[in-house]
């Protein structure tokens, strides 16, 4: 027997704000959050100098050191915008949290930078000079889903999803399945990336990366036919995923039907676009076997 699944509480953090109000009116008003990135100009080799940065992103005083130790930037960002995403839903401190019947299921595409970093200086140095006991943590592409689930204290399914552009939204299918086919009965879905001219260049060797770099704030226009390729940005996204009658039985407020297609059809569907607008750039991957 499968079982509707609802939204009951939601949150982000971007580049034109971390919550509704802000975000509104930066949309109406038609303020950018796409900046020229002055540190990538050191990078001999890279054409874009373009990304969005969130600048307000501040921790918390209850996140202590010994919380965070384990934590790069895309995983504290994950982490803040799933504990305001149980706030939303009413959940921050429920019983359900550590009960079993809460899971998590998040993603990105790779963990944080300078831990990578770490990593890369000991293969070219060949020492382990740097190196600590929560490196690999920072690192590894399943970051967010483990250190929300550690932060949280949650002992239901950890999910982690690491597929490039749908790692979010894939994270948020699997969340839906295992609340349907009755698996878990609330899940904290969703998605974070941490900027790095890294990633940046993963597209520019591929020449999609827009490279308007003196007129940040005319670039990408995706749907204008002179569009010269996308910008990287930063944030997270979390959703709060509830089995409908629990729900209803606790009192939460149920967003509309966000889940009204199945979000890994979703998902596919964008790599379909993906395939069929970049057929060139899809070629060199599958050459790359990437």
């Amino acid at each position: 027997m499968t079982r509707r699944v609802v939204v009951t509480g939601m949150a982000g953090i971007s580049p034109i704000g971390s919550d509704w109000t802000a975000v509104k009116d930066r949309l109406r008003s038609g303020q950018s959050a796409i900046e020229r990135l002055e540190d990538w100009a050191v990078y001999e080799g890279l054409d874009t100098e373009l990304g969005a940065r969130v600048h307000d992103f501040s921790i918390p005083d209850h996140y202590t050191r010994k919380s965070r130790r384990s934590m790069g930037r895309v995983a504290l960002m994950a982490v803040r915008a799933s504990e305001r995403a149980l706030e939303d839903a009413a959940l921050l401190g429920d019983d359900s949290l550590t009960s079993g019947r809460m899971g998590v299921s998040f993603g990105s595409s790779s963990g944080s930078p300078p831990a990578v970093v770490e990593f890369a200086r000991m293969l070219v140095d060949q020492s382990t000079q740097g190196l600590t006991a929560t490196s690999y943590i920072r690192m590894m592409g399943h970051t967010t889903a483990v250190n929300i689930g550690v932060f949280f204290g949650l002992t239901g399914r950890i999910i982690s999803t690491s597929t490039a552009c749908t790692a979010g939204s894939q994270g948020i299918g699997y969340a839906y399945e295992a609340i349907r086919y009755g698996k878990q009965d609330l899940m904290i879905a969703g998605g974070a990336e941490e900027l790095c001219a890294r990633q940046a260049a993963v597209f520019d060797t591929l020449y999609a990366t827009s490279t308007q770099n003196d007129t940040p704030d005319q670039t990408p226009r995706p749907y204008d036919v002179n569009r010269d390729g996308l910008v990287l940005g930063e944030g997270a996204g979390a959703f709060i995923l509830e089995e409908r009658e629990r729900a209803l039985a606790r009192g939460a407020k149920i967003m509309r039907n966000w889940l009204a297609m199945r979000p890994i059809r979703m998902a596919s569907m964008l790599l379909g676009q993906i395939v069929r607008r970049w057929p060139d750039v899809c070629r060199v991957l599958l050459m790359m076997r990437v």
